[in-house]
Protein backbone atom coordinates (compact mmCIF):
# COMPACT_ATOMS: atom_id res chain seq x y z
CA UNK A 1 0.00 0.00 0.00
CA UNK A 2 1.42 3.48 -0.36
CA UNK A 3 1.12 6.38 1.53
CA UNK A 4 -0.99 9.16 0.79
CA UNK A 5 0.13 13.02 0.39
CA UNK A 6 0.49 14.67 3.72
CA UNK A 7 0.87 18.36 4.13
CA UNK A 8 4.97 19.04 4.95
CA UNK A 9 6.21 20.49 8.31
CA UNK A 10 9.81 20.53 10.20
CA UNK A 11 9.93 18.03 12.08
CA UNK A 12 11.70 20.80 14.46
CA UNK A 13 8.11 22.97 14.94
CA UNK A 14 6.98 19.95 16.45
CA UNK A 15 9.62 20.42 19.67
CA UNK A 16 9.84 22.81 22.20
CA UNK A 17 7.08 25.34 20.74
CA UNK A 18 7.23 29.02 23.52
CA UNK A 19 5.16 31.76 23.03
CA UNK A 20 2.31 32.44 20.15
CA UNK A 21 0.33 35.30 19.77
CA UNK A 22 -3.38 34.58 21.15
CA UNK A 23 -6.53 34.20 18.35
CA UNK A 24 -9.35 36.81 17.86
CA UNK A 25 -11.90 34.73 20.13
CA UNK A 26 -15.17 33.83 18.09
CA UNK A 27 -18.46 32.10 19.33
CA UNK A 28 -20.25 29.88 17.08
CA UNK A 29 -19.83 27.11 15.19
CA UNK A 30 -17.38 26.49 12.88
CA UNK A 31 -14.69 29.69 14.23
CA UNK A 32 -12.00 29.35 15.93
CA UNK A 33 -12.79 30.25 19.59
CA UNK A 34 -11.19 30.84 23.01
CA UNK A 35 -12.95 29.43 26.38
CA UNK A 36 -11.58 29.39 29.73
CA UNK A 37 -12.10 26.09 30.88
CA UNK A 38 -12.89 25.88 35.08
CA UNK A 39 -10.70 22.50 36.31
CA UNK A 40 -11.44 20.49 39.11
CA UNK A 41 -10.02 22.96 41.91
CA UNK A 42 -11.45 26.15 40.13
CA UNK A 43 -8.22 27.06 37.90
CA UNK A 44 -8.95 28.55 34.76
CA UNK A 45 -7.47 27.07 31.80
CA UNK A 46 -7.31 29.23 28.67
CA UNK A 47 -8.02 26.67 25.66
CA UNK A 48 -8.34 27.00 22.16
CA UNK A 49 -10.93 25.44 19.36
CA UNK A 50 -9.88 25.30 15.34
CA UNK A 51 -11.97 23.47 13.49
CA UNK A 52 -11.02 21.26 11.08
CA UNK A 53 -10.91 22.18 7.68
CA UNK A 54 -10.31 20.29 3.93
CA UNK A 55 -12.77 18.25 3.10
CA UNK A 56 -13.81 17.81 6.39
CA UNK A 57 -15.11 21.53 7.25
CA UNK A 58 -18.82 21.81 8.31
CA UNK A 59 -18.70 18.41 9.43
CA UNK A 60 -18.18 16.40 12.64
CA UNK A 61 -14.45 15.62 12.49
CA UNK A 62 -11.88 13.63 15.26
CA UNK A 63 -10.10 15.82 17.26
CA UNK A 64 -6.36 16.10 18.43
CA UNK A 65 -5.28 17.88 21.77
CA UNK A 66 -2.27 19.82 20.98
CA UNK A 67 0.26 20.23 24.00
CA UNK A 68 2.85 22.97 24.00
CA UNK A 69 6.66 22.71 25.80
CA UNK A 70 7.41 23.67 29.06
CA UNK A 71 7.11 27.19 29.94
CA UNK A 72 5.32 27.76 26.56
CA UNK A 73 1.88 28.67 25.42
CA UNK A 74 -0.66 26.81 23.18
CA UNK A 75 -0.28 27.23 19.69
CA UNK A 76 -2.47 29.48 17.54
CA UNK A 77 -1.60 30.06 14.30
CA UNK A 78 -3.56 27.83 12.06
CA UNK A 79 -0.99 28.87 9.19
CA UNK A 80 1.70 27.05 10.43
CA UNK A 81 3.16 24.03 12.61
CA UNK A 82 1.79 21.22 13.86
CA UNK A 83 -1.54 23.09 14.39
CA UNK A 84 -1.88 24.24 10.53
CA UNK A 85 -1.21 20.45 9.25
CA UNK A 86 -3.86 19.23 11.58
CA UNK A 87 -6.40 21.20 10.47
CA UNK A 88 -5.51 21.65 6.75
CA UNK A 89 -5.79 17.09 7.70
CA UNK A 90 -9.62 17.59 8.65
CA UNK A 91 -8.90 17.54 12.42
CA UNK A 92 -10.37 19.82 15.04
CA UNK A 93 -7.43 20.95 17.16
CA UNK A 94 -7.74 22.16 20.89
CA UNK A 95 -4.61 24.03 22.05
CA UNK A 96 -4.09 25.28 25.60
CA UNK A 97 -1.91 27.06 28.23
CA UNK A 98 -0.96 24.93 30.33
CA UNK A 99 -1.30 25.34 33.99
CA UNK A 100 1.09 27.76 34.94
CA UNK A 101 1.97 28.74 31.74
CA UNK A 102 -0.52 31.43 30.69
CA UNK A 103 -2.95 29.98 32.44
CA UNK A 104 -3.97 29.89 36.45
CA UNK A 105 -2.15 27.81 39.33
CA UNK A 106 1.40 26.65 39.05
CA UNK A 107 2.87 24.23 36.90
CA UNK A 108 3.36 20.51 38.66
CA UNK A 109 5.98 19.69 35.79
CA UNK A 110 2.79 17.24 34.05
CA UNK A 111 1.07 15.71 37.49
CA UNK A 112 -1.74 13.38 36.75
CA UNK A 113 -3.52 15.21 39.74
CA UNK A 114 -3.38 18.84 38.72
CA UNK A 115 -2.53 19.07 34.82
CA UNK A 116 -3.92 14.94 33.92
CA UNK A 117 -6.95 16.24 35.79
CA UNK A 118 -6.93 19.75 33.78
CA UNK A 119 -6.78 17.57 30.22
CA UNK A 120 -9.84 15.84 31.89
CA UNK A 121 -11.90 18.96 31.78
CA UNK A 122 -10.58 19.81 28.49
CA UNK A 123 -11.89 16.42 27.14
CA UNK A 124 -15.39 17.10 28.69
CA UNK A 125 -15.10 20.49 27.04
CA UNK A 126 -14.39 19.02 24.05
CA UNK A 127 -17.05 16.43 23.64
CA UNK A 128 -19.89 19.48 24.12
CA UNK A 129 -18.72 21.14 20.93
CA UNK A 130 -20.61 20.92 18.14
CA UNK A 131 -18.23 20.13 15.54
CA UNK A 132 -16.84 16.81 17.19
CA UNK A 133 -17.02 13.51 16.40
CA UNK A 134 -18.01 11.44 19.89
CA UNK A 135 -17.61 7.63 20.00
CA UNK A 136 -20.46 7.74 22.66
CA UNK A 137 -21.91 10.57 24.45
CA UNK A 138 -19.13 12.76 26.39
CA UNK A 139 -16.31 10.17 25.01
CA UNK A 140 -14.73 12.36 21.27
CA UNK A 141 -13.19 10.17 18.84
CA UNK A 142 -10.08 12.11 20.57
CA UNK A 143 -6.01 11.83 19.65
CA UNK A 144 -3.06 13.74 21.33
CA UNK A 145 0.21 15.46 19.82
CA UNK A 146 2.96 17.90 21.01
CA UNK A 147 6.51 17.80 21.89
CA UNK A 148 8.55 17.82 25.39
CA UNK A 149 5.93 18.76 27.49
CA UNK A 150 3.47 18.48 25.77
CA UNK A 151 4.92 15.05 24.93
CA UNK A 152 4.65 13.57 28.57
CA UNK A 153 1.04 14.76 28.99
CA UNK A 154 -0.41 12.58 26.44
CA UNK A 155 0.94 9.35 28.57
CA UNK A 156 -0.22 11.41 31.76
CA UNK A 157 -3.32 11.40 30.54
CA UNK A 158 -3.71 8.10 28.48
CA UNK A 159 -2.84 6.63 31.85
CA UNK A 160 -5.75 8.33 33.94
CA UNK A 161 -8.84 8.76 30.65
CA UNK A 162 -10.13 5.76 28.91
CA UNK A 163 -11.53 8.49 26.37
CA UNK A 164 -7.79 8.87 24.88
CA UNK A 165 -7.74 6.60 21.41
CA UNK A 166 -4.51 7.35 20.04
CA UNK A 167 -1.50 9.19 20.95
CA UNK A 168 2.32 10.74 19.29
CA UNK A 169 4.70 11.31 22.33
CA UNK A 170 7.15 13.51 20.18
CA UNK A 171 10.57 13.72 22.72
CA UNK A 172 8.69 13.30 26.06
CA UNK A 173 9.81 11.72 28.97
CA UNK A 174 9.01 8.47 30.97
CA UNK A 175 10.58 8.45 34.26
CA UNK A 176 11.49 12.11 34.97
CA UNK A 177 13.49 11.47 38.03
CA UNK A 178 15.56 9.17 35.85
CA UNK A 179 16.33 11.84 33.27
CA UNK A 180 17.28 14.32 35.41
CA UNK A 181 19.41 12.47 38.24
CA UNK A 182 20.70 9.44 36.72
CA UNK A 183 22.48 7.71 39.15
CA UNK A 184 21.72 10.75 41.41
CA UNK A 185 24.24 12.98 38.67
CA UNK A 186 22.27 16.15 38.22
CA UNK A 187 21.36 16.93 34.59
CA UNK A 188 22.46 20.11 35.57
CA UNK A 189 23.09 22.08 32.39
CA UNK A 190 19.27 21.47 31.69
CA UNK A 191 17.99 22.17 34.67
CA UNK A 192 19.40 25.71 34.65
CA UNK A 193 17.78 25.96 31.39
CA UNK A 194 14.23 24.83 32.45
CA UNK A 195 14.13 27.04 35.28
CA UNK A 196 14.94 29.46 33.07
CA UNK A 197 12.08 28.86 30.82
CA UNK A 198 9.35 28.20 33.64
CA UNK A 199 10.07 31.07 36.14
CA UNK A 200 10.19 33.64 33.24
CA UNK A 201 7.37 35.36 30.77
CA UNK A 202 4.83 35.22 33.93
CA UNK A 203 5.06 31.88 34.63
CA UNK A 204 4.48 30.06 38.03
CA UNK A 205 5.90 26.55 39.39
CA UNK A 206 5.49 24.59 41.77
CA UNK A 207 7.62 25.55 44.88
CA UNK A 208 9.44 22.02 44.50
CA UNK A 209 10.44 22.92 41.18
CA UNK A 210 11.39 26.17 42.60
CA UNK A 211 13.76 24.26 45.40
CA UNK A 212 14.85 21.96 42.52
CA UNK A 213 15.91 24.76 40.81
CA UNK A 214 18.10 26.96 43.53
CA UNK A 215 19.42 23.68 45.60
CA UNK A 216 20.32 21.49 43.29
CA UNK A 217 22.17 23.02 41.00
CA UNK A 218 23.50 24.89 43.68
CA UNK A 219 24.60 21.32 45.55
CA UNK A 220 24.19 19.13 42.41
CA UNK A 221 21.86 16.83 43.89
CA UNK A 222 18.38 16.57 45.19
CA UNK A 223 17.32 16.34 48.73
CA UNK A 224 15.48 12.87 49.03
CA UNK A 225 11.67 14.43 49.30
CA UNK A 226 12.73 16.16 46.09
CA UNK A 227 13.84 12.82 44.03
CA UNK A 228 10.67 11.24 45.55
CA UNK A 229 8.65 14.33 44.28
CA UNK A 230 9.69 13.76 40.70
CA UNK A 231 9.74 10.35 40.74
CA UNK A 232 6.14 10.42 41.61
CA UNK A 233 5.86 13.20 38.23
CA UNK A 234 6.85 10.73 35.80
CA UNK A 235 4.21 9.31 33.31
CA UNK A 236 6.07 5.90 33.49
CA UNK A 237 3.88 5.19 36.87
CA UNK A 238 0.72 5.71 35.21
CA UNK A 239 1.04 3.90 31.62
CA UNK A 240 1.48 -0.34 32.93
CA UNK A 241 -1.46 -0.80 30.87
CA UNK A 242 -1.11 1.52 27.90
CA UNK A 243 -2.46 -0.10 24.74
CA UNK A 244 -3.90 2.60 22.46
CA UNK A 245 -1.83 3.31 19.25
CA UNK A 246 1.30 5.01 19.95
CA UNK A 247 3.32 6.61 17.87
CA UNK A 248 6.77 7.19 19.52
CA UNK A 249 9.06 9.71 18.55
CA UNK A 250 12.26 10.56 20.19
CA UNK A 251 15.59 12.87 19.05
CA UNK A 252 18.88 10.88 18.54
CA UNK A 253 20.70 14.13 19.84
CA UNK A 254 18.21 14.93 22.38
CA UNK A 255 20.24 15.42 25.52
CA UNK A 256 17.39 15.98 27.86
CA UNK A 257 15.04 12.92 27.42
CA UNK A 258 17.46 11.16 25.23
CA UNK A 259 16.29 7.75 23.16
CA UNK A 260 15.96 5.44 26.25
CA UNK A 261 13.07 7.54 27.53
CA UNK A 262 10.95 7.03 23.86
CA UNK A 263 11.97 3.60 24.49
CA UNK A 264 10.69 2.68 27.56
CA UNK A 265 7.09 4.09 26.44
CA UNK A 266 7.61 2.12 23.36
CA UNK A 267 8.30 -0.92 24.81
CA UNK A 268 5.26 -0.97 27.10
CA UNK A 269 2.88 -0.59 24.59
CA UNK A 270 4.54 -3.42 22.79
CA UNK A 271 4.22 -5.50 25.59
CA UNK A 272 0.74 -4.91 26.19
CA UNK A 273 -0.39 -5.92 22.69
CA UNK A 274 -1.23 -2.19 21.13
CA UNK A 275 0.02 -0.77 18.00
CA UNK A 276 3.15 0.85 18.44
CA UNK A 277 6.23 2.60 16.17
CA UNK A 278 8.92 4.19 17.02
CA UNK A 279 11.03 7.02 15.37
CA UNK A 280 14.19 8.38 16.08
CA UNK A 281 15.20 11.49 14.20
CA UNK A 282 17.75 14.16 14.56
CA UNK A 283 16.18 16.86 16.90
CA UNK A 284 14.64 17.27 20.04
CA UNK A 285 16.63 19.03 23.04
CA UNK A 286 19.68 18.99 21.54
CA UNK A 287 21.85 20.05 18.19
CA UNK A 288 21.79 18.15 15.35
CA UNK A 289 25.21 18.07 14.69
CA UNK A 290 24.92 15.75 11.17
CA UNK A 291 22.32 15.63 8.59
CA UNK A 292 18.95 16.01 9.21
CA UNK A 293 17.04 13.94 6.78
CA UNK A 294 13.93 15.43 5.25
CA UNK A 295 12.45 17.64 7.07
CA UNK A 296 8.79 16.43 6.99
CA UNK A 297 9.76 13.00 7.83
CA UNK A 298 8.20 13.39 11.11
CA UNK A 299 5.29 15.47 10.56
CA UNK A 300 3.64 13.26 7.32
CA UNK A 301 4.41 9.85 9.88
CA UNK A 302 2.33 11.72 12.64
CA UNK A 303 -0.73 12.49 9.98
CA UNK A 304 -0.39 8.94 9.06
CA UNK A 305 -0.81 7.23 12.28
CA UNK A 306 -3.49 9.75 12.83
CA UNK A 307 -5.06 9.00 9.47
CA UNK A 308 -4.92 5.03 9.84
CA UNK A 309 -5.78 4.72 13.94
CA UNK A 310 -7.44 8.12 14.71
CA UNK A 311 -10.02 8.61 11.13
CA UNK A 312 -9.74 4.65 10.81
CA UNK A 313 -8.38 4.85 7.24
CA UNK A 314 -6.97 0.95 6.70
CA UNK A 315 -5.72 2.62 3.66
CA UNK A 316 -2.95 4.25 5.24
CA UNK A 317 0.65 2.65 5.15
CA UNK A 318 2.35 4.04 8.72
CA UNK A 319 5.37 2.08 7.23
CA UNK A 320 7.66 -0.39 9.52
CA UNK A 321 7.78 -0.66 12.93
CA UNK A 322 11.19 1.17 13.88
CA UNK A 323 12.96 4.05 12.22
CA UNK A 324 16.00 5.58 12.72
CA UNK A 325 18.10 8.15 10.94
CA UNK A 326 21.71 8.03 10.50
CA UNK A 327 24.35 10.81 10.62
CA UNK A 328 24.40 10.65 7.03
CA UNK A 329 20.59 11.75 7.17
CA UNK A 330 19.58 8.55 5.30
CA UNK A 331 16.23 7.07 7.36
CA UNK A 332 16.27 2.86 7.78
CA UNK A 333 13.92 0.62 9.26
CA UNK A 334 12.94 -2.21 10.60
CA UNK A 335 9.90 -4.03 12.04
CA UNK A 336 10.49 -3.08 15.96
CA UNK A 337 13.25 -2.29 17.95
CA UNK A 338 15.43 -3.93 18.89
CA UNK A 339 16.26 -4.61 14.47
CA UNK A 340 17.96 -8.27 14.06
CA UNK A 341 21.74 -7.76 15.38
CA UNK A 342 24.75 -8.86 14.28
CA UNK A 343 27.86 -9.23 16.35
CA UNK A 344 29.05 -6.16 18.19
CA UNK A 345 32.00 -4.04 18.06
CA UNK A 346 34.27 -4.58 21.32
CA UNK A 347 37.46 -3.02 22.47
CA UNK A 348 39.42 -2.51 26.02
CA UNK A 349 42.19 -0.28 27.16
CA UNK A 350 43.76 0.83 30.13
CA UNK A 351 44.51 4.42 30.58
CA UNK A 352 45.22 6.97 34.08
CA UNK A 353 43.53 10.57 34.37
CA UNK A 354 43.88 13.17 36.90
CA UNK A 355 40.90 15.88 37.32
CA UNK A 356 39.59 18.57 39.40
CA UNK A 357 36.85 20.68 39.16
CA UNK A 358 38.77 23.63 36.92
CA UNK A 359 38.54 20.47 34.53
CA UNK A 360 34.62 21.67 33.56
CA UNK A 361 36.30 25.26 32.06
CA UNK A 362 35.59 24.85 28.03
CA UNK A 363 33.00 22.01 29.12
CA UNK A 364 29.93 21.43 26.43
CA UNK A 365 26.93 23.20 26.84
CA UNK A 366 23.62 21.33 27.37
CA UNK A 367 22.77 20.65 23.77
CA UNK A 368 26.03 20.13 21.95
CA UNK A 369 29.12 18.34 23.96
CA UNK A 370 32.71 18.55 22.29
CA UNK A 371 35.28 15.98 22.22
CA UNK A 372 37.62 16.34 25.95
CA UNK A 373 41.53 16.77 25.87
CA UNK A 374 41.44 15.04 28.84
CA UNK A 375 40.37 11.77 28.45
CA UNK A 376 41.15 7.79 29.05
CA UNK A 377 40.55 6.81 25.69
CA UNK A 378 39.44 3.69 23.76
CA UNK A 379 39.81 3.17 20.11
CA UNK A 380 36.88 1.03 18.94
CA UNK A 381 37.81 -1.16 15.48
CA UNK A 382 36.03 -0.59 12.39
CA UNK A 383 32.94 -2.73 10.77
CA UNK A 384 34.42 -5.09 8.20
CA UNK A 385 31.03 -4.23 6.65
CA UNK A 386 28.92 -0.93 6.56
CA UNK A 387 26.43 -1.11 8.80
CA UNK A 388 24.52 0.58 11.69
CA UNK A 389 25.46 0.79 15.11
CA UNK A 390 21.73 0.95 16.79
CA UNK A 391 21.14 0.63 20.49
CA UNK A 392 22.39 1.50 23.85
CA UNK A 393 26.63 0.44 23.90
CA UNK A 394 27.74 -0.88 27.05
CA UNK A 395 30.83 -0.37 28.91
CA UNK A 396 32.65 -2.01 32.31
CA UNK A 397 35.49 0.05 34.39
CA UNK A 398 37.53 -1.43 36.52
CA UNK A 399 39.17 1.19 37.97
CA UNK A 400 41.12 2.49 41.29
CA UNK A 401 42.13 5.73 42.29
CA UNK A 402 41.76 8.61 44.99
CA UNK A 403 39.87 11.75 45.40
CA UNK A 404 39.42 14.49 47.97
CA UNK A 405 35.71 13.70 47.15
CA UNK A 406 35.66 9.86 46.97
CA UNK A 407 31.66 9.88 45.87
CA UNK A 408 31.80 11.23 42.52
CA UNK A 409 31.37 10.50 39.35
CA UNK A 410 33.21 10.36 35.61
CA UNK A 411 31.30 10.73 31.76
CA UNK A 412 31.64 7.95 28.73
CA UNK A 413 30.72 9.44 25.87
CA UNK A 414 31.20 7.75 22.23
CA UNK A 415 33.24 10.48 19.97
CA UNK A 416 34.04 10.13 15.94
CA UNK A 417 37.83 10.82 15.92
CA UNK A 418 37.54 12.45 12.22
CA UNK A 419 35.05 14.81 13.16
CA UNK A 420 35.24 14.98 16.52
CA UNK A 421 31.89 14.81 16.79
CA UNK A 422 30.17 13.00 19.74
CA UNK A 423 27.64 10.91 18.49
CA UNK A 424 24.44 11.56 19.67
CA UNK A 425 25.57 14.48 21.70
CA UNK A 426 25.23 11.98 24.31
CA UNK A 427 27.40 11.63 27.98
CA UNK A 428 26.70 9.12 30.72
CA UNK A 429 27.72 8.97 34.32
CA UNK A 430 29.41 6.18 35.81
CA UNK A 431 29.44 6.84 39.52
CA UNK A 432 33.09 5.77 41.01
CA UNK A 433 34.11 5.77 44.52
CA UNK A 434 38.01 6.80 44.50
CA UNK A 435 39.14 5.65 47.79
CA UNK A 436 42.33 3.58 47.44
CA UNK A 437 39.90 -0.14 46.36
CA UNK A 438 39.54 -1.56 43.23
CA UNK A 439 35.84 -1.46 41.96
CA UNK A 440 34.10 -2.17 38.75
CA UNK A 441 31.06 0.03 37.19
CA UNK A 442 29.18 -1.23 34.45
CA UNK A 443 26.92 0.98 32.59
CA UNK A 444 24.60 1.01 29.20
CA UNK A 445 25.23 4.44 27.71
CA UNK A 446 22.24 6.50 26.44
CA UNK A 447 21.11 4.47 22.63
CA UNK A 448 22.78 6.23 19.44
CA UNK A 449 22.49 5.25 16.00
CA UNK A 450 25.43 5.41 13.74
CA UNK A 451 26.86 4.29 10.51
CA UNK A 452 30.11 2.11 10.57
CA UNK A 453 32.53 0.17 8.56
CA UNK A 454 35.80 -0.17 7.71
CA UNK A 455 36.71 3.52 7.51
CA UNK A 456 35.10 4.25 10.67
CA UNK A 457 37.16 5.79 13.62
CA UNK A 458 34.95 5.70 16.92
CA UNK A 459 36.47 5.61 20.39
CA UNK A 460 35.05 5.98 23.88
CA UNK A 461 36.47 8.26 26.00
CA UNK A 462 35.98 8.38 29.55
CA UNK A 463 36.39 12.24 30.96
CA UNK A 464 36.30 14.26 34.20
CA UNK A 465 33.22 16.58 33.55
CA UNK A 466 30.51 17.89 30.52
CA UNK A 467 28.16 20.55 30.48
CA UNK A 468 25.39 17.81 30.13
CA UNK A 469 25.50 17.18 34.15
CA UNK A 470 26.77 18.73 36.89
CA UNK A 471 30.23 19.63 36.95
CA UNK A 472 33.12 17.79 38.45
CA UNK A 473 33.15 18.47 42.28
CA UNK A 474 36.27 16.29 43.22
CA UNK A 475 40.15 16.35 42.20
CA UNK A 476 42.10 13.07 42.41
CA UNK A 477 43.48 10.58 40.22
CA UNK A 478 42.23 7.17 38.51
CA UNK A 479 43.48 4.51 37.03
CA UNK A 480 41.21 1.93 35.11
CA UNK A 481 40.83 -0.36 32.39
CA UNK A 482 37.54 -0.06 30.48
CA UNK A 483 35.76 -2.31 28.42
CA UNK A 484 33.23 -1.18 25.28
CA UNK A 485 30.72 -3.63 23.37
CA UNK A 486 29.15 -1.57 20.43
CA UNK A 487 25.62 -3.14 19.16
CA UNK A 488 25.38 -3.83 15.62
CA UNK A 489 22.27 -4.30 13.76
CA UNK A 490 21.47 -5.45 9.74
Amino acid sequence: MTRRPLAALSASALALGLVAAAPAAHAGTGKARTAKIRSFDGVSIVTHFFPAGGPAAGRRAPTVLLGHGWGGRGETDTAKGMLGALVSAGYNVVTWNARGFGSGGEANVDYHAFEGRDVRALIDWTARQPEVRLDRPGDPRLGMAGGSYGGAIQLVTAGIDRRVDVIVPLVAYNDLRRTLYRDRVLRAGWVVNLCLGGMTNGNRVAQKVRRACFDGVRTGRLEPDLERWFADHGPGNLIGGLRIPTLVVQGTVDTLFPLREGVATYRTVRANGGPAKMIWFCGGHGQCNAKPGPADHVTRATLAWFARHLRGDRSVDTGPGFEYIDQNGVYRGAAAYPPPALGPLRARATGRMTFTPLDNTGSATAAAPARKGKAIEVPIPASPATVRAVGSPRVTLTYRGHALQPGTALFAQIVDRETGVVVGNQATPLPVTLDGRERTVTRDLEAIAWEVGPASRLALQIIPGTGLFTWQRSAGRVEATVSVSVPRVR
